[in-house]
């Protein structure tokens, strides 16, 4: 290693400084609520070997595999990369994770030398599906999903290329917030470009590219060692997801064989026994597969294992192209990438490990997106009834249970990990013409377990001055998140539309629903799996969680076997 030690610390955190920097200006210059309320963004860097120093600020899916882009635009524009260029993205094929990821790389230039790429991906509310969502889990091919930009170059020396940006507009149903939204996403990589630049002027290139190699060295050996300290084992597992399919009338299988060599200081996921490619829009993408490997990992070896290119050097990920989970064959559908079979998937890879030993892994989290993190689109009679188009991030719960500690309430799915922000109910209500009549936490619906899983949400959404559509794809209706190692299950999702005589009839798993003005939807969001044997649960957590609220008198005395004090 070249680099002084303390120097390392110091340029380390100078990186993660400005990928916070990137990170506020897409945050507080966002458009749509998607990106201003609930952070559905990630910003990056790399070296121009593709090397990271830092995705830990970002979506896990987002960020996981975030190399994958720049290596895309060096090898499509070999040749022709000039300062002042920037690149758009959103194409599962060429490295990206689903298409409602719009997502800009620009090069950075130190003299005339490419040195580096700032990246950012930021999920747009509306991105041109034939039906107002950004996720489409019932598109049977690409051609029924959104507007693709197969990694275009959207800026020559610093002027926009106003023929990308007009295809955009014409494709979206709400181009000028399209337009606000690129721009917050153009300035976080701007920025990114900016303070490389400045961080290479102050310390010299030579010095921070060198900083990059040997950062990549110290991240793999630490790695090596925590994987040392591992049991050695080999643990092969299948669950099932909820299927749509007449081909698959029990359940999709989602499989994953780990095995873990402490000795070699090696972690390998084999993927190659799944499904082959699904006629729907939650195949996976080879993004999405490496980040969930690889975040999933990390997650079980420890917070101070740097999240950056050297680490992953230690997992290797074996899977196959025409995979329902592995790299999509044209013309697979992959709008839900993030989503739907990537929630379950992402909590299978951590499960695997509390197959191993007690005290390893975590249970199953959230395993799609619950109805009340629905897409929401119509038009606002507020505002000259002109059309919008927004999801709403709320109620995303449903954390699993995990050694030594009961679900993380906000942490939504694997494939989030509790980065994804609550929405606001009052600025929600502003934003788009709808009342949340409801959002708290569903009694009982975590798993039951010595560590339990944390709890969905109950919300209800009330159409009142005008209709209002609702998509959302919540999963987890017929096999709920899984809990390990003796812990019990949560609760199955179900969501409801009320017509306004009180009828309530089931939605189902994809919804696509119009409410008319006095009609409500009620989302009922699966909870998180249970860690260990629910016998084994301290009594007086079991109180603390009753007395909350949080689980139901019986749950106590049934399946703890504990009643209130004084009873």
């Amino acid at each position: 290693m070249k680099t002084d030690p303390f120097l390392m610390i110091v340029l380390r955190r100078r990186f993660e400084a400005i990928i916070r920097e990137m990170t506020n200006a897409l945050f507080k210059s966002g458009r749509s609520g998607v990106l201003n309320t609930a952070m559905d963004f990630s910003c990056s860097l790399t070296d121009a070997k593709f090397q990271s120093v830092s995705v830990a600020l970002g979506l896990p899916v987002h960020t996981g595999a975030i190399d994958l882009i720049p290596r895309v635009v060096a090898d499509k524009f070999a040749g022709r990369i000039v300062e002042g260029d920037c690149y758009a993205n959103n194409y599962s094929y060429l490295g990206n994770s689903h298409c409602a990821d719009f997502t800009l790389c620009a090069p950075v230039f130190v003299g005339d030398r490419l040195c580096f790429y700032a990246i950012a991906r930021a999920h747009l509310a509306d991105i041109g599906f034939p039906t107002p969502t950004t996720y489409g889990p019932m598109s049977r091919d690409v051609y029924q999903e959104g507007l693709l930009l197969p990694c275009v170059r959207v800026q020559r020396r610093y002027e926009d290329v106003e023929d990308v940006l007009d295809i955009c507009k014409a494709n979206i149903r709400s181009p000028e917030t399209f337009y606000g939204d690129y721009l917050a996403v153009l300035a976080a990589v701007r920025t990114g470009e900016r303070r490389l630049q400045e961080l290479c002027s102050k310390y010299g290139s030579d010095l921070i590219r060198q900083f990059v190699d040997d950062f990549q060295d110290y991240a793999e050996e630490i790695t090596k060692s925590a994987i040392s300290r591992l049991p050695a084992g080999r643990a092969e597992k299948t669950i099932m997801y909820d299927s749509e399919l007449a081909q698959y009338p029990d359940g999709i299988p989602v499989t994953a064989i780990l095995e873990v060599d402490p000795e070699a200081g090696r972690i390998k996921f084999d993927l190659t026994g799944n499904v082959d490619n699904l006629p729907l829009g939650i195949n996976m993408t080879e993004s999405t597969t490496l980040a969930c490997c690889r975040m999933g990992a990390l997650n079980v070896l420890g917070p101070d294992i740097p999240r950056c290119s050297g680490a992953f050097r230690r997992i290797e990920v074996t899977m196959r192209e025409g995979a329902a989970i592995g790299i999509p064959l044209h013309p697979a559908a992959t709008s839900s990438a993030t989503t739907n079979l990537c929630n379950a998937f992402a909590c299978h890879v951590q499960a695997l490990f509390a197959e191993l030993a007690d005290g390893l892994g975590t249970a199953y989290g959230t395993i799609g997106q619950a109805a009340s993190s629905a897409v929401v689109s119509g038009r606002d009679p507020r505002n000259g009834n002109k059309p919008f188009v927004n999801q709403i991030i709320m109620g995303y719960w449903g954390g699993p249970g995990v050694p030594g500690n009961d679900g993380w309430l906000t942490y939504g799915s694997g494939s989030s990990q509790g980065m994804l922000r609550q929405a606001s109910v009052e600025i929600s209500e502003l934003q788009q013409p709808l009342m949340i009549e409801e959002l708290s936490i569903r009694q009982d619906s975590g798993g039951a377990g010595e560590f339990e899983g944390a709890p969905g949400a109950r919300a209800v959404f009330l159409a009142h001055r005008g209709p209002i559509r609702l998509t959302a794809n919540p999963a987890a209706h017929d096999f709920p998140p899984p809990g390990v190692r003796g812990g019990e299950p949560g609760l199955p999702t179900r969501v409801y539309k009320r017509d306004r005589d009180g009828n309530e009839t089931d939605l189902g798993i994809s919804i696509d629903v119009e409410l008319q003005p006095g009609e409500r939807m009620i989302s009922l969001a699966c909870g998180g799996g249970g860690y260990g044997d629910p016998k084994r649960r301290d009594a007086g957590k079991v109180r603390e969680k009753l007395r909350e609220g949080w689980i139901s008198v019986e749950k106590a005395r049934h399946v703890y076997g504990v009643s209130l004090d004084g009873e």
